[in-house]
């Protein structure tokens, strides 16, 4: 039993005299890299799709966050907090607010869970210009005419 307590002892001190951490800590990211950013509803039907890839530079984390429905007819839906297919990242997406003789902007925002329970945070948003509402004859529909790839560097 001594020899199993002196053997922890020198192994643990090692590890410290060498720098080992016995766990590693996870840092918070400072950007979001968002790619094929996709919304659109269906033309001539019922649903709405809204996808894009999140990826934290420099490491290997990244995700797909993806949003489908069978009930939008031409104009998005707002998508409350949704888990992404790595359960740490969550994201949302909604149309702002209009003020008086304007259409409110677009926004996604996305969280990513680090560290235990710490989280960090941030948003990209959008001119409703870039999500336009197409005329396809006899229906209306909305698809998204923007940038695919952007960055997200407001985290808090």
């Amino acid at each position: 039993m001594k020899s199993f307590a002196v053997l922890s002892s020198v192994l643990f001190g090692a590890a410290s005299v060498f720098g080992a951490p016995l766990t590693e800590r996870a840092e918070a990211p400072t950007e979001f890299d968002i790619t094929k950013f996709s919304a659109n509803t269906i033309p001539h039907g019922t649903g709405a799709f809204i996808s894009f890839d999140v990826a934290i530079p420099n490491t290997s984390i990244h995700t797909t966050c993806a949003y489908s429905d069978q009930t939008s007819v031409s104009t998005l839906p707002s998508v409350p907090q949704s888990e992404c297919v790595d359960p740490a990242f969550h994201w949302q997406f909604r149309q702002d607010p209009s003020l008086p003789g304007t259409e409110g902007r677009y926004r996604v925002v996305v969280t990513y869970a680090y560290d235990g329970p710490k989280t960090v945070g941030g948003f990209h948003e959008w001119p409703a210009t870039d999500f336009p509402l197409e005329n396809h004859g006899s229906t209306y529909a909305t698809a998204y005419r923007g940038e695919p790839d952007f960055v997200i560097t407001n985290l808090s």
